[in-house]
């Protein structure tokens, strides 16, 4: 069975490390474009197949954004089947009235605009696919018809932003035979989400016990993650799916 070419952000680690090596071991033809911001700490990830090919992308910096195109022309890659932003930011476990502007800019830049501005750079080498799979990995947390009452300020509304923009981008390119989907990969005990639920526990405990039953592994995330990716078909254009494939409401 022939190989694709995914480009996944943030693969170093949780949810993007696990969804990186669920590809390896599902097709070993498949080619793997990793990026992470220090590749010095990439070891793991160089070391699961020789088609996991790693460069360093740093999302708050437009230069390193802007060499993705001669990065990918140093690595021979001329066209992408599938693209998954995953690298993001969660450090927002405040009220609205406490959150200060820092904050809501540094998330917005990461969370919201980066992955627009990395799709702007790929999307010539994804228009060479016949595949054109685009996954933005998003957060029940930027859900407003699913809003659970905690403080997620500047996280949840950069997700929320990033998720209008997949449905902009569905309707945009579905005469190109593009594929957009949003995919919340869950509740997962990453670094990231262990900080988080943390922070979650101390300012609504009311909900630890209802969130941590619902807990995923990084590994049981980025399968399953991962699994949607592969099936992705034209039906979830512009949807808003769970790690299960189910169709979560924006």
């Amino acid at each position: 069975m022939s190989g694709q070419t995914y480009f996944i952000t943030g693969a170093n680690r949780g949810i993007g490390f696990e969804i990186t090596k669920y590809l390896v071991a599902s097709n070993p033809e498949n080619k793997i474009i990793a990026t992470v911001r220090d590749i010095s700490k990439a070891t793991a990830l160089k070391e699961l197949s020789k088609n996991v090919i790693v460069f360093s992308l740093d999302l708050g910096n437009q230069q390193s954004i802007d060499a993705i195109p001669s990065e990918l022309e140093k690595i021979k890659v001329d066209a992408i089947d599938v693209f998954v932003s995953n690298a993001a930011i969660a450090d927002s476990y405040l009220t609205v009235l406490d959150c200060p502007k820092k904050t809501w800019l540094e998330h917005y830049e990461i969370n919201v605009l980066a992955p627009i501005l990395i799709f702007q750079k790929v999307y010539k080498a994804l228009t060479k696919s016949t595949t054109k799979k685009v996954v933005f990995i998003s957060s029940g947390a930027g859900s407003l018809t699913g809003y659970v009452p905690t403080p997620v300020s500047a996280y949840g509304q950069s997700k929320a932003a990033l998720n209008f923009s997949v449905i902009e981008l569905s309707a945009e390119l579905k005469p190109e035979g593009f594929t957009v989907a949003a995919i919340s990969p869950g509740i997962v005990s990453t670094d990231m989400g262990s900080y988080g639920f943390t922070k979650i526990s101390a300012n609504s405990p009311h909900l630890v016990e209802a969130l941590s039953g619902l807990s995923l592994t990084p590994e049981q995330s980025g399968t399953a993650v991962g699994k949607v990716i592969e099936t992705l078909s034209e039906e979830d254009n512009g949807k808003f799916l769970n790690f299960d494939h189910t169709e979560t409401p924006y």
